[in-house]
């Protein structure tokens, strides 16, 4: 159907007149609900998240979004960021650099290990490109310390919340290069 909305009885029925030149481009999102686990005091890739996205146009804004339900077996501190495994580069916010820290886009932090905590971070990139390229979250815990995702670190087969499994969402949405200045 086509034409031009003027009335309530048309909007009350769930049509909606389309805008010219729209904001959202385009959106591609996955949800994991396989549990993960990783060791190591570096963030590595979560092959679990990994993404292959297209911006439609060289000059979109992409803005990178997740919530991860993370947990750790000792240690409480958690660290991720997006990365483009195509150009090996890290995406979007992160730490400066100072001296031989470990440069992060977010961290997260879970008091016990038989908790989970909901990590949530949202960062623009923009890739000049509408080639394809795959992107994933990488993430570690502390020290030498297992990054969970989506279950705790305490995980005993049982029907308590501390031995709960959950979900994690990872989103790439495309905007307008028109509808979003960045400075």
């Amino acid at each position: 159907m086509s034409g031009i909305i003027t009335d309530n009885l048309g909007r009350s029925s769930g049509l909606v007149k389309s805008a010219s030149g729209g904001t959202v481009l385009s959106v591609k999102s996955l949800e994991v609900t396989t549990t993960i686990s990783r060791s190591g005091t570096t963030p590595t890739q979560m092959g679990d998240f990994d993404m292959s996205f297209a911006a439609t146009t060289s000059d979109g804004k992409l803005f990178f979004q997740c919530w991860l339900n993370t947990s750790s077996d000792a240690s409480p501190t958690t660290g991720f960021d997006f990365y483009d495994v195509t150009n090996s580069a890290i995406v979007g916010a992160y730490a400066d650099a100072s001296s031989s820290r470990t440069r992060l886009g977010w961290g997260g932090f879970v008091d016990n290990y038989h908790r989970m905590d909901l990590v949530s971070f949202g960062t623009w990139h923009e890739p000049g490109t509408t080639t394809s390229r795959d992107y994933t979250i990488r993430g570690a815990a502390n020290s030498s310390d297992t990054l969970f995702i989506n279950r705790t670190g305490w995980y005993q087969n049982n029907a308590t919340l501390e031995n709960a499994v959950s979900a994690s969402t990872f989103t790439i949405t495309e905007y307008a290069a028109s509808a979003v200045t960045l400075t």
